[in-house]
């Protein structure tokens, strides 16, 4: 199963830090998610996590993963918003982050080596119309990281169904701790992400030293 950590979404005191230890735990990849960082924040950041920027995926400031020579990108439903479908690759698809042709995603006339997508319901990852190399499901579990986040997958042989469905590679999203890997792989996942799992032992980690 694929292994895959999220960043936390804001920013954090000495993260990159912490990251430099966590990723040597054997991540697959990273998903550099930081919703409010303008570009300047965010080439800031990546410059502090080199050694693995082979295994960086960012959900945001798609052009910077050539510049850095990154995994991918990940996009989302707002993304999707400003996705430009071409019959061809133009020029208009050179300035543009986001073009689709022959479902195929590019970021300003290149094909990244890694397109996922977030989704949160079932009829969202069956009407993608671009090739993923994987799709987040989430919430699966309540949250850890979001007060009253609850799971939106409740009936697991609905969900099992889905999964042995669909051609697409789908990880497990939203209230993942080590003790539900097992269940996830016997639901059929083909991987799990954690978030609030991870960061929730950084803030004790920060308690107990103030």
């Amino acid at each position: 199963m694929l292994k895959i950590l999220f960043t936390y979404p804001e920013a954090l005191p000495h993260e990159t830090l912490l990251l430099q230890n966590l990723m040597q735990e054997e991540w697959d990849f990273l998903h550099v998610r930081k919703p409010d960082y303008s570009r300047e924040e965010m080439i800031n950041f990546l410059e502090l996590i080199s050694d693995f920027h082979h295994k960086v995926v960012l959900h945001s400031h798609f052009e910077l993963i050539r510049e850095f020579d990154l995994a991918g990108i990940n996009i989302n439903a707002k993304a999707m918003a400003n996705l430009s479908y071409q019959d061809e690759l133009t020029s208009a698809c050179d300035v543009r982050d986001l073009c689709l042709k022959n479902e195929q995603i590019h970021v300003r006339g290149q094909r990244p080596d890694l397109i996922t997508y977030s989704a949160h319901r079932f009829n969202e990852v069956q009407q993608l119309p671009f090739k993923t190399d994987y799709v987040f499901l989430s919430p699966i579990f309540d949250s850890i990281s979001k007060v009253d986040y609850h799971s939106a997958f409740n009936d697991n042989e609905i969900l099992t169904a889905f999964l042995n469905d669909t051609d697409r590679k789908i990880i497990a999203l939203g209230g993942m701790d080590n003790s539900r890997i097992e269940i996830c792989e016997k639901l059929g996942f083909d991987g799990y992400a954690m978030l609030g799992n991870i960061w929730k032992k950084y803030f004790t980690f920060v308690e107990t030293i103030q």
